[in-house]
């Protein structure tokens, strides 16, 4: 694996670049740590989905990302001209 490529990616998901910024984690590892199905995790990131996430998850996507309070995370996931909208 090598780490140099990883820190070098970028993503239209703020929360994928958060991991991409605070993490040496892969999207599969990171979503396995968060207990997020990794098909889950790319959906939300994607903007194909919008996220809810167990108050199990919540706990460890703020673990993992080094966020001490909730409203550190961004509201949306995915990119911005793909969000989902609840209509």
């Amino acid at each position: 694996m090598e780490r140099s490529k990883k820190q070098k990616q970028e993503s239209d998901s703020p929360l994928d670049t958060l991991r991409i910024e605070r993490t040496q984690l892969t999207q599969d590892e990171f979503a396995m740590r968060c207990g997020i199905p990794r098909a889950t995790y790319q959906r939300w990131i994607s903007g194909k989905s919008e996220a809810r996430l167990t108050m199990s998850q919540l706990k460890n996507v703020c673990r993992e990302l080094k966020i001490e309070r909730v409203d550190e995370l961004p509201d949306d996931f995915g990119p911005p001209s793909k969000q989902v909208t609840d209509n």
